[in-house]
């Protein structure tokens, strides 16, 4: 069997033969490729020679195909849609995908979102499995990047190149203490917040002012830290059992609020609203089956947090910056 070089043949060639085994016409493939009837005869006669075979030979008037040429049809088929998969990408069936995608969360946001998102998962795709990891502060940017993770949602990414955000939901904070707290009972103003013991949720080894001690400072006053966690579930826990006061995410301290004894109150210096985000590497920006979990993920989100655009996501920012569709790497900073 003699072997052909690809380099040495006009792939274009190939989508002649389909039109041509298709049509079984010389002028009906001219049309349909968008070439004149002489360039077609011309890639049949080219046709003939590659193939070592006449291909289409005329028969009471009409042209019909060679058993070579029969032979061809279904490889042929094959190729040429490999060849537009390849240009186009396969499209993404969650029916009968089987993957595997991780995601990096703070744990509240996780417990808010996963009910919703997995009863989705189970009824549009039950072979697409999901691995939540903690949320690492600083090593977010860097899974992200080496593909150890798919998403990070919530938590702040630093400057990276490559990396895209997009907001799922506006949150606020909230300030919560135990509901038979011994000196904040109805209200919870200025002078008790500085007076109180603090819980604070610290977002990792970042020793910078947060958002709340820079509002603080705005007014001249300060708070006293009796303790700190990295675990956001943990701060509602501890503080409805003992007589610390803590300032975190609304939708946290309205979610504990309902399951043990806690008294919610808004913070008695003003304090921004700011966004959840998910982040992604750019590289997964055209995937079909990413880009359907994103979407997901954002239709899950749509419900939470407020109404409202976040005012900024800096205090040295008048407003958030107008992002585009695909995002701008985050900026670096502390919330809470």
């Amino acid at each position: 069997m003699t072997r052909v070089s690809l380099s040495n043949v006009n792939l274009n060639l190939l989508v002649v033969l389909s039109a041509l085994l298709e049509t079984r016409s010389v002028s009906e493939a001219a049309r349909r490729v968008r070439v004149t009837k002489s360039a077609v005869s011309h890639s049949l006669a080219a046709l003939r020679d590659l193939f070592q075979d006449p291909l289409l030979v005329r028969a009471g008037g009409r042209l019909v195909l060679t058993p070579r040429a029969e032979s061809l049809r279904e490889p042929l088929g094959s190729v040429l849609g490999g060849v537009t998969t390849l240009l186009e990408g396969t499209e993404f069936d969650p029916s009968k995908a089987r993957r595997r995608f991780s995601i990096a969360a703070p744990d509240f946001l996780a417990t808010l979102i996963l009910p919703s998102l997995l009863q989705t998962l189970r009824r549009e795709a039950p072979e697409v499995e999901l691995n939540v990891v903690p949320s690492a502060r600083r090593g977010n940017a860097w899974m992200l990047e080496t593909g150890e993770i798919d998403l990070a949602l919530g938590a702040v990414v630093d400057d990276a190149p490559g990396i895209r955000r997009a907001e799922l939901c506006t949150e606020t904070f909230s300030c919560a203490v135990r509901r038979d707290h011994p000196e904040i009972t109805s209200s919870l103003s200025l002078e008790q917040y500085v007076r109180t013991p603090h819980l604070v949720i610290s977002l990792g080894d970042d020793d910078r002012p947060t958002w709340i001690d820079e509002a603080l400072a705005r007014v001249s006053r300060s708070r006293h830290i009796a303790a700190k966690v990295r675990y956001f579930m943990a701060a509602p826990l501890v503080v409805s059992r003992t007589e610390l006061l803590m300032t975190g995410p609304s939708m946290l301290i309205d979610y504990f609020s309902k399951l043990v004894s806690l008294s919610v109150f808004e913070p008695p210096v003003r304090l921004p609203s700011y966004p959840e985000e998910m982040y992604w590497h750019e590289r997964h920006d055209s995937d079909p089956a990413h880009r359907w979990l994103r979407d997901l993920i954002v239709g899950v989100t749509a419900t939470l947090g407020i109404r409202a655009r976040p005012e900024r996501t800096r205090f040295d920012e008048a407003r958030p910056k107008k992002r585009s569709r695909h995002g701008v790497p985050k900026r670096k900073t502390r919330r809470s």
